[in-house]
């Protein structure tokens, strides 16, 4: 069993690696759409702050699908490092 902290993580044990994958890509399906209604909605108030429609909607909308793509692209790349069974710790400490 690995460990958490000071104390022993039991939940590790009875985690199956099916579910352990289904939560990182429900993760993922919660994480990109939130992460450009998060935006959208920021510049929706902004808008309606300042009263300069559509501009900040416009602005934070294009820096959230940026965002979200980004993200969606670095997932990518660990779940096809996943697949591989590549999945190496790199050791960075200094020798």
């Amino acid at each position: 069993m690995g460990k958490v902290g000071d104390r022993s993580n039991r939940r590790q044990g009875i985690q199956t690696p099916f579910l352990r994958r289904v939560g990182l890509y429900l993760g993922v399906a919660f994480e990109i759409p939130g992460t450009i209604l998060g935006g959208l909605l920021v510049g929706y108030l902004l808008d309606n702050y300042f009263g300069s429609s559509p501009w900040f909607l416009i602005a934070m909308g294009l820096i959230a699908f940026t965002g979200a793509f980004v993200r969606l692209m670095q997932w990518a790349k660990y779940f096809a490092s996943q697949r591989d069974g590549s999945r190496v710790e790199k050791d960075d400490t200094a020798n």
